[in-house]
């Protein structure tokens, strides 16, 4: 079962870097760090607790690969849009990879909080689906405003 939901978790996590580069071009700056901030951390987070339960006797193995995960996703997330972006989703990656397997070994029961911990991934991703949604309008209206006045005066 943990197996499959650390499948599930790396399916998850790679077709939402796929999502942010399909909508590269509408996000801004902001918008990318946000992405990058989100998807180092909550991927870092919810494989980090996954690791810890199937390493129970290794906590630095486990947080070894939770950062190095948070780390790969937060740069090639934010590297789509920017290199702050990158920086920052690096930095989210290391802190939620740190905290994980720290929170995986203190509990005794730990399959409880994995699965609240995929919800939440799955709840942070819808709303950085609507965040791309606003950002694209967003793009839409500046697009817009351009083709009315391609001359604008100083």
């Amino acid at each position: 079962m943990l197996f499959l939901n650390m499948l599930f978790l790396i399916l998850l996590t790679v077709s939402s870097i796929g999502y942010t580069y399909k909508n590269r071009s509408e996000l801004a700056c902001m918008d990318g760090m946000i992405f990058a901030m989100a998807l180092g951390a909550m991927s870092s987070i919810s494989l980090g607790l996954n690791i810890q339960v199937s390493f129970v006797n290794d906590l630095g193995l486990a947080t070894l690969i939770a950062v190095l995960i948070g780390m790969s996703v937060g740069f090639l997330t934010g590297k789509i849009v920017s290199l702050t972006a990158s920086i920052e989703g690096v930095m989210a990656g290391i802190m939620g990879g740190l905290m994980s397997p720290m929170l995986g070994a203190m509990l005794a029961h730990p399959m409880m909080l994995i699965w609240i911990m995929d919800i939440v991934y799955l709840l942070v991703l819808v709303l950085l689906v609507c965040l791309a949604k606003e950002a694209r309008q967003a793009f839409l209206e500046e697009s817009r405003e351009a083709e009315r006045d391609p001359n604008p005066s100083p």
